[in-house]
C-alpha cells in the first residue's frame, strides 16, 4: 500500500494533520509506504510564491487576507479539470510513486489535483479530502470541494451541513473527528490542573505570527498571580523580542519557547490554565481535544477562514475573543477574581471534547 499525502505550510493545521496521518498509517498498517509532499511549495514557483505571500500576510497584515482570500477563491480559473502551475512536477510524481491512495489536507490541493491524479494513475486511485475546518459558512473555502473526491473527511457536523448546502453527495461524507499526533490520543488532559501559579500560554503558528510584547504589557499587573509561556514558533525575531521585553520587566515570570513538537505541545496543553492564540483551526481543534480554554486573539483583523473556529466555539458556548490587547487584561482579571466563572467554562470544554478514534479513521480511509 502506497499513500501520498498532499499538504502545504500555508497555515499550521495542514502540515500537522498530514504528519499525524503519516505516523498513524505507518503504525497501524504494516508495510504501508507513506510520502508527505508539500506540493504547493514543491511543484511550481507560482504556488510557492502564493504560500510565502500567505504566510507574510498572516505575520504582517492579516487584514490584507480579506482581499487575497477572495482572489484565491477563483482558483478554478487556473485549474480547469487539471493543474496548470506545477503540472510537470505532479505528472512525474504520480508516475514514479504510483500511489494507491491520495489524501489532501489543504484546500488548494483538491480541485484539479484529483482530476490529474486519476488520469495519470488510473480511475482506481482513491482520493480523499481531509478537511481541517471546524464549521461552514463564510470563510469556508469552496476549493475544499472536488467532485473527484471519493471520501470527504470532516471533523464536525457543521462542515457536513456546509457540504449538503453545496450539494456534495452525502454518501461520500464521513464525520470522523480529528486525528492528532499520538501524544494527544494516548494521554488526555488531566481532570485537575497542576498545583502552582496558573500558566497562561501565548500561542503562535509555526511562522511566529504574534503580538506578544503588547499582550505582555497587559499582563504586568498580574505579576505574582500567574506565569507566562510565550511560544514563538520558528521565528528568531519573535524569540528575541520576548526575551528583550522580559529582561526589562522581570517581575512577570515569562518563559520563551521556540517551535514545539507534538509531544511537548500536548504536555503544554495539560499544564495550561488558558491559551491565547489566533483563531486557527489546529489550535482550536487541539484545545477542544485537550479541554484547554482558549482566548481567540484577533489582532490585525481576522482572515475569513479564521471566522470558522470562533463560530463553532460560539455554538458550544465556549467562545472568548479579544480584538485589542487591553481586553486580555479584562478577561484574566475576571477569571482570577471569579474562579467559579473559569471553572464553569472549563467544564463546558470537557463536555464538548472533540476527538477521533485513530483505528476507525484509518480503516475508513483504507477501505471506505
Amino acid at each position: 500500500m502506497r499513500v501520498l499525502i498532499f499538504t502545504s505550510s500555508g497555515g499550521t493545521a495542514h502540515d500537522v494533520a498530514a504528519y499525524a496521518l503519516r505516523d498513524w498509517l505507518q503504525q497501524l498498517v504494516p508495510g504501508c509506504e507513506v510520502r508527505v509532499d508539500q506540493v504547493l511549495e514543491n511543484a511550481s514557483w507560482f504556488t510557492h510564491g502564493g504560500t510565502s505571500f500567505y504566510n507574510w500576510i498572516q505575520k504582517k497584515a492579516p487584514w490584507l487576507h480579506q482581499i487575497y482570500w477572495r482572489i484565491v477563491e477563483l482558483e478554478d480559473l487556473i485549474k480547469p479539470g487539471t493543474v496548470l502551475f506545477g503540472h510537470r512536477y505532479l505528472v512525474e510524481l504520480f508516475r514514479s510513486y504510483q500511489p494507491d491512495l491520495l489524501i489532501s489536507t489543504h484546500p488548494h490541493t483538491n480541485r484539479g489535483h484529483f482530476d490529474l491524479a486519476k488520469r495519470v494513475v488510473g480511475p482506481q486511485l482513491r482520493c480523499i479530502t481531509c478537511c481541517t475546518e471546524l464549521d461552514g459558512g463564510f470563510g469556508f473555502s469552496r476549493n475544499w470541494v472536488s467532485r473527484r473526491t471519493d471520501l470527504f473527511w470532516t471533523l464536525t457536523p457543521g462542515v457536513d451541513r456546509e457540504l449538503r448546502r453545496r450539494r456534495f453527495p452525502s454518501e461520500r461524507v464521513s464525520c470522523l473527528g480529528p486525528l492528532h499526533a499520538t501524544a494527544f490520543h494516548h494521554s488526555p488532559a488531566p481532570a485537575l490542573l497542576p498545583a502552582g501559579l496558573p500558566v497562561l500560554v501565548l500561542g503562535t503558528g509555526a511562522n511566529g505570527a504574534n503580538n506578544h510584547p503588547r499582550l505582555l504589557e497587559q499582563l504586568l499587573p498580574f505579576a505574582g498571580r500567574l506565569e507566562v509561556i510565550a511560544l514563538c514558533g520558528k521565528s528568531q525575531d519573535a524569540i528575541q523580542s520576548v526575551q528583550e521585553w522580559s529582561a526589562v520587566h522581570p517581575a512577570l515570570a515569562v518563559e520563551t519557547r521556540g517551535f514545539l513538537g507534538p509531544e511537548a505541545m500536548a504536555d503544554l496543553y495539560r499544564q495550561a490554565w488558558v491559551l491565547v492564540g489566533r483563531p486557527g483551526a489546529r489550535t482550536a481543534t487541539e484545545a477542544l481535544t485537550m479541554g484547554c480554554p482558549l482566548i481567540f486573539n484577533h489582532y490585525g483583523l481576522t482572515m475569513p477562514q479564521e471566522l470558522l473556529a470562533p463560530r463553532y466555539f460560539k455554538q458550544l458556548g465556549l467562545e472568548v475573543s479579544i480584538r485589542r490587547p487591553r481586553q486580555l487584561a479584562q478577561v484574566i482579571q475576571l477569571w482570577l477574581d471569579e474562579p467559579e466563572t473559569y471553572q464553569a467554562l472549563r467544564q463546558r470544554y470537557a463536555a464538548s471534547r472533540l476527538d477521533g478514534d485513530p483505528r476507525v479513521i484509518v480503516e475508513r480511509l483504507l477501505h471506505g
